[in-house]
């Protein structure tokens, strides 16, 4: 109830804002182009291949491309986009969402551009982000995605007006990759040869003084119900060293690095390496590329997996099955997951687990047990 006011009252303030803001014209800059997103890293990943289809379509390749997104993911997309994007607009959604001067300062730069087009791609709008921009910027064109039929989206009937296009979305369940390559495919009328959302290593910034053989290992996530038990991921480090004489790397964020010390004072070796908040997103994107394997909760570690082609195993209550997991074959084969027995006992009946959890999933974590992953490991390694 809190969390509804509170949303409530913030779109009002916006709106108070951009009517403010809209008082004072602003002169088109021609063959300008906004593309939003604000989600996060995951969805970065699943995403950035399409900037270059944009930058190369015919409609677009004259214009200044400049993307507004997530400051989390700045590093990486600066690094491995900047030859794609003209310019980079970068939101604290935190403060966005609640400081006024912030968020006013920021609409009124974005209206300041005078955009002449403007794309929220984003298949799960969100009316206190991407809509409030798109409005704010009053662009000629206001291109945006029809919309996930799933409650959190239910507030988009307040913004669908603010577009002056929305492109279709197909109402069955799709992996988040074919679901933006959709999005691309009709707003560009064109099919488009796009196979995965693979990285080029080549851009990707090398962390030094690494082992030789090592594992990487994520028991961190933001949610606490996508959290496996530290204790289970200690006994999997020791595991890993035991079984496999494998370094074990821990590379979460600065703010998560309680966890990691917890696992240190459980796993009696010196090969637990705690990388917390020491490597960039460039940077882990690379040491997950020369790891064996990755371990993880349902993070953006499993799509940095998959888009370096490395084999991985997530544990996962299985939350958006069928959206962001488990990875189609046809992108990567060489991920695996460890769900609870309510989805394992039904892996054959694909639309009943898609009805039970495209969009929520209640079932606990810690049903899965560490013998179940120790399997699904040597399914892997051998």
């Amino acid at each position: 109830m809190f969390i509804q006011v509170r949303n409530i009252l913030n779109f009002l303030i916006f709106l108070v804002l951009d009517f403010f803001i809209g008082l004072k014209k602003q002169a088109v800059n021609p063959d300008s182009l906004l593309l939003l997103r604000f989600d996060s890293i995951g969805d970065y990943l699943l995403f950035r291949k399409f900037l270059k289809i944009i930058k190369e379509d015919e409609r677009y390749k004259n214009c200044k491309i400049t993307l507004c997104g997530n400051i989390i993911w700045r590093e990486l997309a600066e690094t491995l986009d900047s030859d794609v994007i003209d310019e980079f607009i970068w939101m604290n959604r935190k403060k966005f969402l609640k400081s006024i001067s912030y968020k006013f300062s920021f609409l009124k730069m974005v209206h300041a551009k005078g955009f002449e087009t403007v794309i929220n791609s984003t298949y799960t709008r969100e009316l206190l982000f991407g809509d409030q921009i798109v409005k704010t910027s009053r662009a000629i064109n206001q291109i945006g995605n029809s919309g996930s039929p799933d409650k959190k989206n239910r507030m988009k009937i307040f913004s669908n007006g603010f577009y002056t296009k929305l492109i279709p979305a197909a109402g069955e369940n799709m992996f988040e990759f074919y679901r933006n390559k959709e999005f691309f495919e009709n707003l560009l009328g064109k099919k488009l040869e796009i196979e995965n959302p693979g990285i080029d290593l080549a851009k990707l910034k090398i962390y030094e003084g690494l082992p030789e053989r090592y594992c990487v290992v994520f028991p961190g996530a933001n949610d606490p119900k996508r959290r496996w038990n530290v204790g289970n991921f200690a006994e999997i480090c020791e595991y890993l060293i035991s079984e496999y004489n494998l370094a074990v790397i821990i590379p979460l964020s600065a703010g998560e690095k309680q966890i990691v010390e917890e696992i240190s004072g459980i796993v009696s070796n010196d090969r637990v390496i705690d990388l917390s908040g020491k490597a960039t997103l460039s940077e882990l994107a690379k040491i997950i590329a020369g790891c064996k394997i990755v371990i993880s909760n349902d993070t953006a570690a499993v799509h940095f997996a998959a888009a370096v082609k490395k084999k991985f195993l997530c544990i996962t209550s299985g939350l958006y099955y069928g959206r962001f997991l488990p990875y189609p074959e046809s992108i990567f084969s060489e991920g695996k997951y460890v769900f609870p027995k309510e989805i394992t006992e039904n892996l054959e009946d694909e639309k009943k687990l898609t009805n039970n959890y495209r969009f929520s999933s209640d079932l606990d974590i810690n049903s899965i047990s560490v013998k179940q992953v120790k399997e699904k490991i040597r399914d892997l390694l051998g």
